[in-house]
C-alpha cells in the first residue's frame, strides 16, 4: 500500500465513523476534514482532532475556534457537542 492509498483510507475512516455526516450540521454533500483546533492555531494531522464537515461549515469556521463558531448556529445540538467533545479528549 503506498503512502496515498493509507491516507486516502485513513481520511474515509474519519468520515466513515462519524456516518459520513458532517459533525457540526449532519450534511452528507461534499464532505471534507476539519481540524478541530485550526494548524494555524497549533493543530496537528491526527485523528482526534479531524473530523467530517462540510465545506461549508469548514469554509465557515475557518480558523476560529470551533465551539466559538458552532454554538451560534441553529444546527448547535449537545448531542453532537458531547460527540465531539469526546473525540478530542
Amino acid at each position: 500500500m503506498t503512502a496515498a492509498e493509507a491516507k486516502r483510507l485513513w481520511r474515509q475512516d474519519i468520515k466513515a465513523s462519524w456516518g459520513n455526516r458532517c459533525a457540526y450540521c449532519g450534511s452528507q454533500d461534499n464532505l471534507t476534514l476539519d481540524h478541530v483546533r485550526p494548524k494555524t492555531r497549533g493543530g496537528r494531522d491526527e485523528t482526534r482532532n479531524l473530523i467530517p464537515a462540510c465545506r461549508s461549515c469548514n469554509q465557515a469556521k475557518g480558523s476560529n475556534h470551533w465551539l466559538s463558531w458552532w454554538i451560534t448556529l441553529p444546527t448547535f445540538d449537545l448531542g453532537s457537542f458531547s460527540r465531539v467533545l469526546s473525540h478530542i479528549t
